[in-house]
């Protein structure tokens, strides 16, 4: 049946695959090429990395949340309960694990990867912070896909 409930849960999730999906292939993508030592590859997705988080996951965010408060409204769900906030606080966690600190890593890689060394400290510290923010946002958005299929009330 067509409602609008129906239309905006199938945007949400939608969104939330190409959201969570899209970053956690990129992570794996990001990781297996860092380990390859191609300086021209990792500046190349580097690039293509930012490119994807600007125009791609950064929107598709943006339409999980207009579409999850749209859900709240029409379903007359509390926008308090457990579960809704916690996937606020996953948006909130991703603009900042996602979005800002992983975006000025990427760039910052993409801008040593032409000129340092595979041995230089800052390469090796980029990849390391960028493996670490990687797994932060994967568990992150595994807890808020968690609480949005269970619903746990506290």
């Amino acid at each position: 049946m067509l409602t609008t409930y129906n239309t905006l849960k199938f945007l949400h999730v939608a969104a939330v695959i190409i959201w969570v999906g899209g970053g956690f292939a990129l992570g794996i993508l990001n990781a297996r090429l860092s380990l390859t030592g191609d300086r021209t590859a990792i500046e190349v997705l580097s690039r293509q990395t930012l490119f994807y988080l600007r125009r791609v996951i950064g929107p598709a965010a943006a339409l999980v949340l207009l579409a999850g408060i749209g859900m709240t409204v029409v379903g007359h769900i509390p926008p308090g309960s457990f579960w809704i906030v916690w996937g606020y606080v996953g948006i909130a966690g991703f603009v900042v694990l996602g979005v800002i600190l992983s975006g000025r890593a990427a760039a910052e890689l993409a801008r040593l990867a032409p000129t340092a060394t595979e041995a230089d400290l800052r390469i090796v510290a980029v990849r390391k912070r960028l493996r670490i923010l990687g797994m932060s946002i994967g568990l992150l958005m595994a807890t808020v896909v968690w609480a949005m299929v269970f619903k746990p009330t506290l």
